[in-house]
């Protein structure tokens, strides 16, 4: 803290900051970590640090050489990556999982956002992440996002600074989209579509009798139940789920599934069910191997032909590039509720 004043011509982390990374890393082990931007916190980093690396310039601040000039700086757990973070975090190979990020490079917009972006992917679960600055707009906009996402739980707002942990929610995928899925974008700005809520809020009152009509007429011809596993079973890594069924024409059944803390799902056994003679079987993986303990649920669901093809492309797409994103819970036919059942994995 004494030796922050001279360190960075445009301010550096306060003292209750630098007190705070101390606090949260101070008795654990950090293997490797990673800061944009250098001051105080690169000082305090290579002794926290068994390999610290910094991704900043040496400008205007002159705050890389003052941090080497510095009698408390240890060079041989801290390597530079000198240049703007916009190419150079790009170009870096993370060879190894984080257990410690600070974000505080440049503040003009987008480029905390793109930091978090190259960064975020390779924190691991407990890895604690700061973002410095909170009180400028463009890094308070990264700050309310991470405060909803699953990702990340908020630990403390020490000064301008948030402290987060990752948690052990999986990893949203950065090649993807699923903008649905985070926490941040489930409040949608209606003053932009207040035109087409109001016709949704009212359209129902007119549909409310056809819908009714339908469920009587066609109800019948419409039922899914899952007969496996039973309700609280317990499961392996993979299963196989069997039901009956009786679904109209012009519409599929499709499994799903998800850990029962994650609100994404992903669709199951390659394809929509087969059903023979009212009967139909498909395979199920539940997680990864780190899920053992967690509970799973399932649900069998019948769609239309557009929904139908939808998830036909998401599993066409995950065969071509390798990534399976979680999906929203799919709309299914008016008549057929989704038949939902809850598993625990207890082997890998």
């Amino acid at each position: 803290m004494e030796a922050r004043d001279g360190l960075h011509e445009l301010g550096t982390l306060a003292p209750a900051v630098l007190k705070a990374i101390a606090g949260h890393l101070g008795s654990s082990r950090v293997r490797h970590s990673i800061e944009t931007g250098s001051g105080a916190s690169t000082l305090l980093f290579s002794h926290l640090s068994e390999e610290h690396k910094v991704f900043a310039m040496d400008t205007v601040s002159s705050s890389i050489s003052a941090v080497r000039a510095s009698h408390l700086f240890r060079a041989a757990t801290t390597t530079f990556i000198e240049g703007p973070t916009q190419t150079t975090l790009p170009a870096h190979v993370f060879e190894d999982t984080l257990q410690a990020a600070l974000i505080d490079g440049p503040h003009a917009f987008p480029f905390p956002a793109l930091e978090y972006y190259y960064i975020y992917p390779h924190l691991e679960p407990g890895a604690l992440l700061i973002v410095d600055d909170i009180q400028i707009p463009t890094i308070h906009d990264l700050f309310r996002f991470l405060k909803r996402d699953a990702m990340f739980e908020l630990i403390e707002v020490v000064g301008s600074a948030a402290f987060f942990r990752r948690t052990s929610a999986p990893s949203f995928d950065p090649l993807g989209d699923g903008w649905w899925l985070q926490g941040y974008n489930r409040s949608p700005r209606w003053r932009y579509s207040w035109k087409g809520r109001a016709g949704n809020a009212i359209a129902p009152l007119f549909r409310s009798g056809a819908a009714a009509f339908t469920r009587a007429v066609f109800g019948r011809q419409c039922q899914v139940e899952i007969t496996s596993p039973e309700p609280a079973a317990e499961t392996g890594a993979e299963g196989m789920v069997i039901g009956r069924a009786n679904i109209p024409a012009g519409t599929h059944l499709w499994l799903l599934a998800r850990r029962k803390d994650v609100a994404g799902w992903w669709p199951q056994g390659g394809a929509a069910a087969e059903i023979r003679h009212g009967e139909w079987s498909l395979p199920v993986r539940y997680g990864e191997p780190s899920d053992a303990g967690k509970e799973f649920e399932i649900a069998a669901v019948v769609v239309d032909e557009h929904t139908h093809h939808r998830l036909a492309q998401w599993v066409e797409q995950g065969k071509r590039t390798g990534h399976h994103s979680p999906i929203a819970f799919p709309k299914t036919v008016a008549v057929s509720a989704p038949a939902k059942r809850t598993v625990r994995k207890v082997r890998h």
